[in-house]
Parts: structure tokens; sequence; C-alpha cells
């Protein structure tokens, strides 16, 4: 990774599980900008544009359609890599994702398993 540090934004409702990302994203040296909900997002993508966003596609608090949306018609934005993940039975919901631009849908399971190789390849690559 290069001597700056990569951004990520993290768009997720659970804190359990935003806790273990944001651990394995600072192991990586990466700074983590967790937000929960579209406002929050609005305003940290307007502050700081990321290098990588990672979504929680199955949030039942946040509409994910729509902040995804968002973040691609963000000046700054459009090109951004988005990794989603999503319980491994909502493959109707992960299709949709697919067709949307999400570049990487990925059962929640596997995420979880292979967080810090994912994200550390990713963030080697923005």
């Amino acid at each position: 990774m290069s001597a700056s540090k990569k951004n990520l934004l993290l768009v997720s409702d659970d804190l359990f599980f935003s806790s273990k990302i944001e651990s394995v994203a600072k192991s990586l040296g990466a700074e983590l900008a967790k937000v929960r909900n579209r406002e929050e997002l609005r305003g940290r993508i307007e502050r700081t544009p990321p290098d990588l966003v990672v979504m929680d596609l199955a949030s039942k608090t946040i509409d994910m359609e729509k902040a995804f949306a968002e973040i691609r018609s963000f000046a700054g934005c459009e090109g951004v890599f988005c990794v989603g993940y999503i319980p491994h039975v909502e493959r109707e919901l992960a299709g949709r994702f697919r067709e949307r631009g999400v570049d990487l849908v990925i059962a929640r399971s596997r995420f979880s398993r292979e967080m810090r190789e994912i994200l550390g390849e990713l963030l080697k690559t923005r």
C-alpha cells in the first residue's frame, strides 16, 4: 500500500459487523468512515471521496439502492469500487445489485472469512 492512507467508506447500521470491518481496515492502514444513513453518507462523500466503499446490502434501515445510486452520482465517486455483502440466501437481491453496478457482491459469510485478503487487495489497487 502507498504511504498515504486510503479512505474506506462503510455504509452499514450493523454495529457488531462494522467493528470487525473497522478492525481489519485499521490493521491494513486504511482510514475508515462509517455512515448509518443517507444523510451521513452525503456529508461524508462531500468532505472526503472514498477510495473504496463497503455496503451492507441487506440493511433493514438504509435504502441501499438509493445509497448506491447516490454514491455513483456524486462527482468524484462515479468509478469508486463498491463491495456489497449480503446473506447468501438473498440471491434475488444480490442479482439486483449486480445489475445496478455494484462491483463485487459477496456472501456475508465469505466476506467475513476473507475480509482481510479482499480489502487488502482492493486497497492496494485503488
